[in-house]
Protein backbone atom coordinates (compact mmCIF):
# COMPACT_ATOMS: atom_id res chain seq x y z
CA UNK A 1 0.00 0.00 0.00
CA UNK A 2 1.14 3.52 -0.65
CA UNK A 3 0.31 6.87 0.85
CA UNK A 4 -2.78 7.15 -1.31
CA UNK A 5 -4.43 4.16 0.29
CA UNK A 6 -7.43 4.57 2.53
CA UNK A 7 -5.50 3.86 5.71
CA UNK A 8 -3.90 7.28 5.63
CA UNK A 9 -0.35 5.99 6.05
CA UNK A 10 1.92 3.40 4.51
CA UNK A 11 1.98 0.17 6.49
CA UNK A 12 5.29 -1.55 6.73
CA UNK A 13 6.17 -5.23 7.19
CA UNK A 14 7.84 -4.03 10.38
CA UNK A 15 4.40 -3.50 11.89
CA UNK A 16 3.53 -7.16 11.44
CA UNK A 17 7.00 -8.21 12.55
CA UNK A 18 6.64 -6.15 15.73
CA UNK A 19 3.49 -8.09 16.58
CA UNK A 20 5.14 -11.44 15.87
CA UNK A 21 8.20 -10.66 18.01
CA UNK A 22 6.19 -11.47 21.12
CA UNK A 23 5.49 -14.99 19.83
CA UNK A 24 8.99 -15.64 18.47
CA UNK A 25 10.77 -14.52 21.61
CA UNK A 26 10.96 -17.96 23.31
CA UNK A 27 12.90 -19.26 20.30
CA UNK A 28 15.52 -16.53 20.72
CA UNK A 29 15.82 -16.52 24.48
CA UNK A 30 18.54 -19.15 24.67
CA UNK A 31 21.26 -17.10 22.96
CA UNK A 32 20.01 -13.86 24.49
CA UNK A 33 19.98 -15.28 28.01
CA UNK A 34 23.46 -16.71 27.55
CA UNK A 35 24.78 -13.35 26.37
CA UNK A 36 23.20 -11.61 29.36
CA UNK A 37 24.61 -14.25 31.70
CA UNK A 38 28.15 -13.69 30.39
CA UNK A 39 27.72 -9.92 30.68
CA UNK A 40 26.42 -10.24 34.25
CA UNK A 41 29.30 -12.50 35.26
CA UNK A 42 31.84 -10.07 33.80
CA UNK A 43 30.26 -7.09 35.55
CA UNK A 44 30.16 -9.04 38.82
CA UNK A 45 33.88 -9.82 38.60
CA UNK A 46 34.74 -6.18 37.90
CA UNK A 47 32.57 -5.01 40.79
CA UNK A 48 34.14 -7.54 43.18
CA UNK A 49 37.61 -6.21 42.28
CA UNK A 50 36.48 -2.60 42.51
CA UNK A 51 37.44 -2.08 38.86
CA UNK A 52 34.91 0.66 38.20
CA UNK A 53 36.79 1.88 35.12
CA UNK A 54 36.34 -1.55 33.53
CA UNK A 55 32.65 -1.52 34.45
CA UNK A 56 32.29 1.86 32.78
CA UNK A 57 34.01 0.67 29.59
CA UNK A 58 31.82 -2.40 29.43
CA UNK A 59 28.62 -0.43 30.00
CA UNK A 60 29.62 1.95 27.21
CA UNK A 61 29.59 -0.94 24.72
CA UNK A 62 26.19 -2.39 25.70
CA UNK A 63 22.76 -1.18 24.61
CA UNK A 64 20.62 0.37 27.39
CA UNK A 65 17.92 -2.29 26.87
CA UNK A 66 20.46 -5.05 27.53
CA UNK A 67 21.82 -3.24 30.58
CA UNK A 68 18.27 -3.04 31.99
CA UNK A 69 17.84 -6.79 31.52
CA UNK A 70 21.24 -7.58 33.06
CA UNK A 71 20.55 -5.45 36.14
CA UNK A 72 17.74 -7.86 37.04
CA UNK A 73 20.43 -10.47 37.83
CA UNK A 74 22.10 -8.39 40.57
CA UNK A 75 21.08 -7.73 44.14
CA UNK A 76 19.88 -4.29 45.20
CA UNK A 77 23.29 -2.99 46.36
CA UNK A 78 25.12 -4.07 43.20
CA UNK A 79 22.33 -2.74 41.02
CA UNK A 80 22.62 0.63 42.71
CA UNK A 81 26.41 0.73 42.25
CA UNK A 82 26.12 0.01 38.54
CA UNK A 83 23.34 2.54 38.05
CA UNK A 84 25.27 5.28 39.83
CA UNK A 85 28.14 4.66 37.43
CA UNK A 86 25.68 5.02 34.58
CA UNK A 87 24.41 8.33 35.95
CA UNK A 88 27.97 9.59 36.31
CA UNK A 89 29.43 8.43 32.97
CA UNK A 90 26.45 7.83 30.67
CA UNK A 91 23.61 10.07 31.91
CA UNK A 92 21.71 9.85 28.61
CA UNK A 93 21.73 6.04 28.68
CA UNK A 94 20.78 5.92 32.36
CA UNK A 95 17.28 7.21 31.61
CA UNK A 96 16.77 4.59 28.90
CA UNK A 97 17.95 1.86 31.29
CA UNK A 98 15.51 3.12 33.90
CA UNK A 99 12.50 2.92 31.59
CA UNK A 100 13.45 -0.62 30.52
CA UNK A 101 13.55 -2.08 34.04
CA UNK A 102 10.83 -4.12 35.72
CA UNK A 103 8.49 -1.95 37.88
CA UNK A 104 9.56 -3.37 41.26
CA UNK A 105 13.30 -3.09 40.47
CA UNK A 106 12.85 0.43 39.13
CA UNK A 107 11.00 1.54 42.26
CA UNK A 108 13.62 0.00 44.56
CA UNK A 109 16.35 1.78 42.61
CA UNK A 110 14.62 5.16 42.55
CA UNK A 111 14.01 5.02 46.30
CA UNK A 112 17.82 4.96 46.77
CA UNK A 113 18.34 8.08 44.63
CA UNK A 114 17.72 11.66 45.63
CA UNK A 115 14.75 13.46 44.04
CA UNK A 116 17.24 15.81 42.37
CA UNK A 117 19.02 12.88 40.72
CA UNK A 118 15.72 11.45 39.48
CA UNK A 119 14.63 14.83 38.13
CA UNK A 120 17.96 15.11 36.33
CA UNK A 121 17.31 11.75 34.66
CA UNK A 122 13.82 12.81 33.62
CA UNK A 123 15.27 15.86 31.88
CA UNK A 124 17.40 13.66 29.61
CA UNK A 125 14.77 11.24 28.33
CA UNK A 126 11.83 11.80 25.96
CA UNK A 127 8.80 13.42 27.55
CA UNK A 128 6.59 10.35 27.08
CA UNK A 129 9.19 8.17 28.86
CA UNK A 130 9.49 10.71 31.68
CA UNK A 131 5.72 10.66 32.14
CA UNK A 132 5.81 6.83 32.13
CA UNK A 133 8.40 6.78 34.93
CA UNK A 134 6.46 9.34 36.99
CA UNK A 135 3.21 7.41 36.63
CA UNK A 136 4.81 4.23 37.93
CA UNK A 137 5.91 5.81 41.24
CA UNK A 138 4.04 5.61 44.56
CA UNK A 139 2.06 8.76 45.46
CA UNK A 140 4.55 10.25 47.97
CA UNK A 141 7.56 10.08 45.63
CA UNK A 142 5.41 11.03 42.66
CA UNK A 143 4.23 14.25 44.35
CA UNK A 144 7.75 15.10 45.50
CA UNK A 145 9.09 14.77 41.97
CA UNK A 146 6.23 16.80 40.54
CA UNK A 147 7.32 19.72 42.72
CA UNK A 148 10.84 19.47 41.27
CA UNK A 149 9.41 19.22 37.76
CA UNK A 150 7.54 22.45 38.39
CA UNK A 151 10.65 24.14 39.78
CA UNK A 152 12.77 23.07 36.81
CA UNK A 153 10.04 24.19 34.41
CA UNK A 154 9.85 20.92 32.50
CA UNK A 155 6.87 22.19 30.52
CA UNK A 156 6.59 19.12 28.29
CA UNK A 157 6.19 16.81 31.28
CA UNK A 158 3.73 19.19 32.93
CA UNK A 159 1.63 19.42 29.78
CA UNK A 160 1.36 15.66 29.28
CA UNK A 161 0.56 14.99 32.93
CA UNK A 162 -2.44 17.29 32.49
CA UNK A 163 -4.07 14.76 30.15
CA UNK A 164 -6.19 11.90 31.56
CA UNK A 165 -4.38 8.79 32.75
CA UNK A 166 -3.97 6.07 30.09
CA UNK A 167 -4.86 8.52 27.32
CA UNK A 168 -3.10 9.25 24.03
CA UNK A 169 -1.99 12.60 25.47
CA UNK A 170 -0.05 10.85 28.24
CA UNK A 171 1.41 8.35 25.80
CA UNK A 172 2.36 10.55 22.85
CA UNK A 173 5.79 11.75 21.77
CA UNK A 174 5.75 15.49 21.14
CA UNK A 175 8.97 15.36 19.11
CA UNK A 176 7.11 14.93 15.83
CA UNK A 177 7.93 16.11 12.31
CA UNK A 178 5.42 17.98 10.15
CA UNK A 179 5.60 20.41 7.22
CA UNK A 180 3.16 22.81 5.52
CA UNK A 181 1.31 21.58 2.45
CA UNK A 182 3.01 24.17 0.22
CA UNK A 183 6.53 22.76 0.78
CA UNK A 184 7.99 20.87 -2.17
CA UNK A 185 9.36 17.35 -2.13
CA UNK A 186 12.92 18.64 -2.54
CA UNK A 187 12.62 20.98 0.44
CA UNK A 188 10.89 18.28 2.51
CA UNK A 189 13.78 15.85 2.03
CA UNK A 190 16.26 18.59 2.93
CA UNK A 191 14.26 19.42 6.07
CA UNK A 192 14.22 15.76 7.14
CA UNK A 193 17.99 15.49 6.68
CA UNK A 194 18.51 18.54 8.89
CA UNK A 195 16.15 17.34 11.64
CA UNK A 196 18.33 15.85 14.38
CA UNK A 197 16.14 16.07 17.49
CA UNK A 198 13.26 13.83 16.38
CA UNK A 199 13.29 10.35 17.90
CA UNK A 200 11.59 8.55 14.99
CA UNK A 201 10.28 9.68 11.60
CA UNK A 202 7.92 7.06 10.20
CA UNK A 203 5.63 9.32 8.22
CA UNK A 204 5.64 12.93 7.08
CA UNK A 205 2.59 14.73 8.42
CA UNK A 206 1.22 17.72 6.51
CA UNK A 207 -0.42 20.75 8.11
CA UNK A 208 -2.04 23.95 6.91
CA UNK A 209 -0.85 27.43 7.83
CA UNK A 210 -2.63 27.23 11.21
CA UNK A 211 -1.09 23.90 12.22
CA UNK A 212 -4.18 21.77 11.51
CA UNK A 213 -3.46 18.20 10.44
CA UNK A 214 -4.70 17.84 6.86
CA UNK A 215 -2.67 15.00 5.36
CA UNK A 216 0.11 12.43 5.58
CA UNK A 217 2.58 10.84 3.21
CA UNK A 218 5.20 8.15 3.49
CA UNK A 219 8.93 8.56 3.11
CA UNK A 220 8.76 6.09 0.22
CA UNK A 221 6.18 8.22 -1.59
CA UNK A 222 8.31 11.28 -0.90
CA UNK A 223 11.41 9.74 -2.48
CA UNK A 224 9.49 8.51 -5.53
CA UNK A 225 7.89 11.89 -6.32
CA UNK A 226 9.32 14.66 -8.49
CA UNK A 227 11.40 17.22 -6.54
CA UNK A 228 9.26 20.21 -7.50
CA UNK A 229 5.94 18.57 -6.48
CA UNK A 230 4.24 20.22 -3.46
CA UNK A 231 3.17 17.99 -0.59
CA UNK A 232 -0.46 18.87 -1.19
CA UNK A 233 -0.37 16.81 -4.41
CA UNK A 234 1.09 13.61 -2.97
CA UNK A 235 -0.38 13.52 0.53
CA UNK A 236 -3.24 11.27 1.65
CA UNK A 237 -6.02 13.48 3.01
CA UNK A 238 -7.85 10.72 4.90
CA UNK A 239 -5.67 10.50 7.99
CA UNK A 240 -6.09 7.91 10.73
CA UNK A 241 -5.73 9.97 13.91
CA UNK A 242 -6.77 10.00 17.57
CA UNK A 243 -7.72 12.72 20.03
CA UNK A 244 -5.48 13.55 23.00
CA UNK A 245 -8.08 12.07 25.38
CA UNK A 246 -8.54 8.81 23.44
CA UNK A 247 -7.89 5.77 25.63
CA UNK A 248 -4.55 4.07 24.99
CA UNK A 249 -6.27 0.76 24.21
CA UNK A 250 -8.14 2.42 21.35
CA UNK A 251 -4.85 3.89 20.07
CA UNK A 252 -3.32 0.41 20.00
CA UNK A 253 -6.45 -0.93 18.32
CA UNK A 254 -6.24 1.69 15.55
CA UNK A 255 -2.55 1.00 14.98
CA UNK A 256 -3.24 -2.73 14.72
CA UNK A 257 -6.27 -2.36 12.45
CA UNK A 258 -4.49 -0.13 9.92
CA UNK A 259 -0.94 -1.56 10.33
CA UNK A 260 0.53 1.79 11.36
CA UNK A 261 3.98 2.42 12.80
CA UNK A 262 2.77 5.68 14.35
CA UNK A 263 -0.59 7.29 15.09
CA UNK A 264 -0.92 11.12 15.02
CA UNK A 265 -2.59 12.81 18.00
CA UNK A 266 -4.67 15.98 17.65
CA UNK A 267 -6.38 18.36 20.06
CA UNK A 268 -9.94 19.72 20.03
CA UNK A 269 -9.09 22.02 17.12
CA UNK A 270 -7.37 19.33 15.00
CA UNK A 271 -3.92 20.77 15.74
CA UNK A 272 -1.21 18.11 15.48
CA UNK A 273 0.30 17.87 18.98
CA UNK A 274 2.13 14.52 19.00
CA UNK A 275 2.42 10.96 17.74
CA UNK A 276 2.19 7.57 19.43
CA UNK A 277 4.94 5.34 18.05
CA UNK A 278 4.99 1.57 17.63
CA UNK A 279 7.31 0.97 20.60
CA UNK A 280 4.82 2.64 22.93
CA UNK A 281 1.94 0.76 21.29
CA UNK A 282 3.64 -2.57 22.01
CA UNK A 283 4.14 -1.46 25.62
CA UNK A 284 0.43 -0.63 25.86
CA UNK A 285 -0.58 -4.07 24.55
CA UNK A 286 1.68 -5.80 27.05
CA UNK A 287 0.58 -3.55 29.91
CA UNK A 288 -3.13 -3.98 29.23
CA UNK A 289 -2.80 -7.75 28.84
CA UNK A 290 -0.89 -8.03 32.13
CA UNK A 291 -3.37 -5.75 33.89
CA UNK A 292 -6.37 -7.75 32.66
CA UNK A 293 -4.79 -11.04 33.75
CA UNK A 294 -4.06 -9.65 37.21
CA UNK A 295 -7.57 -8.27 37.61
CA UNK A 296 -9.11 -11.53 36.47
CA UNK A 297 -7.05 -13.23 39.19
CA UNK A 298 -8.31 -10.76 41.80
CA UNK A 299 -5.31 -8.48 42.16
CA UNK A 300 -3.90 -5.43 40.36
CA UNK A 301 -0.82 -4.10 38.57
CA UNK A 302 0.35 -2.62 41.86
CA UNK A 303 1.49 -6.13 42.79
CA UNK A 304 4.21 -5.88 40.13
CA UNK A 305 5.46 -2.73 41.80
CA UNK A 306 5.48 -4.04 45.37
CA UNK A 307 6.26 -7.72 44.74
CA UNK A 308 8.79 -7.87 47.58
CA UNK A 309 6.51 -6.30 50.21
CA UNK A 310 4.26 -8.97 51.66
CA UNK A 311 1.87 -6.72 53.59
CA UNK A 312 1.41 -4.35 50.64
CA UNK A 313 0.66 -7.21 48.25
CA UNK A 314 -1.73 -8.77 50.77
CA UNK A 315 -3.56 -5.45 51.09
CA UNK A 316 -3.94 -5.31 47.29
CA UNK A 317 -5.46 -8.80 47.20
CA UNK A 318 -7.66 -8.38 50.27
CA UNK A 319 -10.67 -6.60 48.62
CA UNK A 320 -11.18 -9.41 46.12
CA UNK A 321 -10.72 -12.02 48.83
CA UNK A 322 -13.43 -10.26 50.86
CA UNK A 323 -15.75 -10.44 47.84
CA UNK A 324 -15.07 -14.17 47.56
CA UNK A 325 -15.65 -14.57 51.29
CA UNK A 326 -18.99 -12.76 51.03
CA UNK A 327 -20.07 -14.99 48.15
CA UNK A 328 -19.08 -18.16 49.97
CA UNK A 329 -20.81 -17.00 53.16
CA UNK A 330 -23.99 -16.32 51.15
CA UNK A 331 -23.73 -19.82 49.71
CA UNK A 332 -23.25 -21.22 53.21
CA UNK A 333 -26.34 -19.38 54.47
CA UNK A 334 -28.39 -20.88 51.62
CA UNK A 335 -27.10 -24.35 52.43
CA UNK A 336 -27.85 -23.93 56.13
CA UNK A 337 -31.34 -22.64 55.34
CA UNK A 338 -32.10 -25.62 53.14
CA UNK A 339 -30.67 -28.03 55.70
CA UNK A 340 -32.88 -26.62 58.48
CA UNK A 341 -36.01 -26.73 56.32
CA UNK A 342 -35.41 -30.20 54.86
CA UNK A 343 -33.30 -32.21 57.34
CA UNK A 344 -34.11 -35.50 55.59
CA UNK A 345 -32.70 -34.42 52.22
CA UNK A 346 -29.03 -34.00 53.16
CA UNK A 347 -28.01 -36.33 50.33
CA UNK A 348 -28.68 -33.38 47.99
CA UNK A 349 -25.56 -31.70 49.34
CA UNK A 350 -23.37 -34.29 47.59
CA UNK A 351 -24.08 -32.55 44.25
CA UNK A 352 -23.53 -28.99 45.44
CA UNK A 353 -19.88 -28.87 44.16
CA UNK A 354 -21.11 -29.88 40.69
CA UNK A 355 -23.86 -27.25 40.70
CA UNK A 356 -21.43 -24.56 41.85
CA UNK A 357 -18.49 -25.53 39.65
CA UNK A 358 -19.91 -26.10 36.16
CA UNK A 359 -22.00 -22.89 35.85
CA UNK A 360 -19.03 -20.95 37.19
CA UNK A 361 -16.78 -22.43 34.51
CA UNK A 362 -19.24 -21.65 31.70
CA UNK A 363 -19.82 -18.12 32.99
CA UNK A 364 -16.08 -17.52 33.29
CA UNK A 365 -15.53 -18.72 29.73
CA UNK A 366 -18.27 -16.42 28.40
CA UNK A 367 -16.79 -13.49 30.32
CA UNK A 368 -13.29 -14.21 28.97
CA UNK A 369 -14.54 -14.30 25.37
CA UNK A 370 -16.55 -11.11 26.00
CA UNK A 371 -13.42 -9.39 27.28
CA UNK A 372 -11.50 -10.47 24.20
CA UNK A 373 -14.22 -9.22 21.83
CA UNK A 374 -14.54 -6.00 23.81
CA UNK A 375 -10.80 -5.35 23.49
CA UNK A 376 -10.97 -6.08 19.75
CA UNK A 377 -13.85 -3.63 19.26
CA UNK A 378 -16.29 -6.37 18.22
CA UNK A 379 -19.24 -4.77 20.04
CA UNK A 380 -19.13 -1.50 18.09
CA UNK A 381 -22.15 -2.44 15.93
CA UNK A 382 -25.64 -2.26 17.42
CA UNK A 383 -26.43 -5.91 16.64
CA UNK A 384 -23.11 -7.42 17.63
CA UNK A 385 -23.75 -7.76 21.37
CA UNK A 386 -27.15 -9.52 21.06
CA UNK A 387 -25.66 -11.91 18.49
CA UNK A 388 -22.72 -12.64 20.79
CA UNK A 389 -24.99 -13.24 23.80
CA UNK A 390 -27.18 -15.52 21.68
CA UNK A 391 -24.17 -17.61 20.66
CA UNK A 392 -23.01 -17.95 24.24
CA UNK A 393 -26.48 -19.03 25.37
CA UNK A 394 -26.64 -21.69 22.64
CA UNK A 395 -23.21 -23.03 23.56
CA UNK A 396 -24.08 -23.05 27.26
CA UNK A 397 -27.41 -24.76 26.46
CA UNK A 398 -25.63 -27.58 24.63
CA UNK A 399 -23.08 -27.93 27.44
CA UNK A 400 -25.83 -27.78 30.06
CA UNK A 401 -27.77 -30.52 28.29
CA UNK A 402 -24.71 -32.78 27.97
CA UNK A 403 -23.49 -32.21 31.54
CA UNK A 404 -27.04 -32.40 32.88
CA UNK A 405 -27.64 -35.82 31.32
CA UNK A 406 -24.34 -37.16 32.67
CA UNK A 407 -24.90 -35.66 36.15
CA UNK A 408 -28.46 -37.02 36.19
CA UNK A 409 -27.15 -40.49 35.34
CA UNK A 410 -24.57 -40.21 38.13
CA UNK A 411 -27.25 -39.10 40.61
CA UNK A 412 -29.49 -41.98 39.58
CA UNK A 413 -26.66 -44.47 40.07
CA UNK A 414 -25.69 -42.88 43.38
CA UNK A 415 -29.13 -42.62 45.00
CA UNK A 416 -31.35 -44.90 42.87
CA UNK A 417 -33.86 -42.06 42.66
CA UNK A 418 -34.88 -40.70 39.24
CA UNK A 419 -36.25 -37.51 40.83
CA UNK A 420 -32.82 -36.67 42.21
CA UNK A 421 -31.36 -37.17 38.72
CA UNK A 422 -34.06 -34.88 37.32
CA UNK A 423 -33.30 -32.18 39.90
CA UNK A 424 -29.55 -32.28 39.28
CA UNK A 425 -29.88 -32.48 35.48
CA UNK A 426 -32.43 -29.68 35.21
CA UNK A 427 -30.43 -27.51 37.60
CA UNK A 428 -27.40 -27.70 35.30
CA UNK A 429 -29.54 -27.20 32.20
CA UNK A 430 -30.96 -23.99 33.67
CA UNK A 431 -27.98 -22.67 35.68
CA UNK A 432 -25.32 -23.01 32.98
CA UNK A 433 -27.08 -20.79 30.38
CA UNK A 434 -27.96 -18.30 33.12
CA UNK A 435 -24.30 -18.15 34.17
CA UNK A 436 -23.26 -17.71 30.53
CA UNK A 437 -25.77 -14.86 30.19
CA UNK A 438 -24.35 -13.09 33.24
CA UNK A 439 -20.76 -13.70 32.10
CA UNK A 440 -21.42 -12.46 28.55
CA UNK A 441 -23.27 -9.31 29.58
CA UNK A 442 -21.18 -8.17 32.55
CA UNK A 443 -17.99 -6.96 30.72
CA UNK A 444 -19.87 -4.84 28.12
CA UNK A 445 -22.14 -3.46 30.85
CA UNK A 446 -19.18 -2.46 33.01
CA UNK A 447 -17.52 -0.87 29.97
CA UNK A 448 -20.68 1.17 29.34
CA UNK A 449 -20.56 2.33 32.95
CA UNK A 450 -16.88 3.31 32.45
CA UNK A 451 -15.73 0.65 34.93
CA UNK A 452 -12.94 -1.85 34.33
CA UNK A 453 -14.56 -4.84 32.58
CA UNK A 454 -11.69 -7.13 33.59
CA UNK A 455 -13.15 -7.44 37.11
CA UNK A 456 -16.01 -9.36 35.50
CA UNK A 457 -13.86 -12.48 35.36
CA UNK A 458 -12.65 -12.18 38.92
CA UNK A 459 -13.95 -13.34 42.29
CA UNK A 460 -17.07 -11.17 42.03
CA UNK A 461 -18.44 -13.05 39.03
CA UNK A 462 -17.50 -16.43 40.51
CA UNK A 463 -19.42 -15.57 43.67
CA UNK A 464 -22.47 -14.57 41.63
CA UNK A 465 -22.34 -17.85 39.69
CA UNK A 466 -22.06 -19.90 42.89
CA UNK A 467 -25.10 -18.25 44.44
CA UNK A 468 -27.04 -18.50 41.16
CA UNK A 469 -26.36 -22.23 40.82
CA UNK A 470 -27.35 -22.96 44.42
CA UNK A 471 -30.59 -20.98 44.10
CA UNK A 472 -31.62 -22.86 40.94
CA UNK A 473 -30.70 -26.23 42.43
CA UNK A 474 -32.57 -25.69 45.69
CA UNK A 475 -35.60 -24.27 43.90
CA UNK A 476 -35.88 -27.41 41.76
CA UNK A 477 -35.12 -29.65 44.74
CA UNK A 478 -37.98 -28.00 46.65
CA UNK A 479 -40.37 -28.79 43.79
CA UNK A 480 -39.29 -32.47 43.75
CA UNK A 481 -38.84 -32.77 47.51
CA UNK A 482 -41.82 -35.02 48.13
CA UNK A 483 -40.51 -37.55 45.64
CA UNK A 484 -36.92 -37.15 46.78
CA UNK A 485 -37.78 -37.82 50.41
CA UNK A 486 -39.74 -40.89 49.48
Amino acid sequence: MDANSSSGSVPSPAAAVAGRVLFCRPLMETSSDRRQEVLAETLARFLARGAHANVTKLLGRVRPEDVAAVLERFDAAERLDIFRLLISDFPDSAGDVLTGMEPARRLALLEELTPEQIAGLLERIPVDDAVFVLESLPPALHDQLLELVDLRELTGVQAQLAYPEHSAGRLMDTGLFALPETVTVRDSIAAIQEKRDVEMIFYLYVTDRDGHLIGVTSLRQLLMSKPETPLSEIMQRSVIKVHVETDQEEVARQASRYDLLAVPVVDDHNHLVGIVTVDDIIDVVQEEAADDLLRMAGTSEGELLYEGRVLRVARLRLPQMLISLAGLLATGVLLASFQSRFPDALFLLAFVPVIMGLPGSVGGQAAAVALRDLAAGQFAGSGNLPAFVGRQLKVAGVLGLACGVLAAAAALAFQRNPWLGAAVGLALLVAMPLAALVGALTPPLLARLRLDPAVASGPLLLAVHDVLGILVYFALASVFLRHLAG
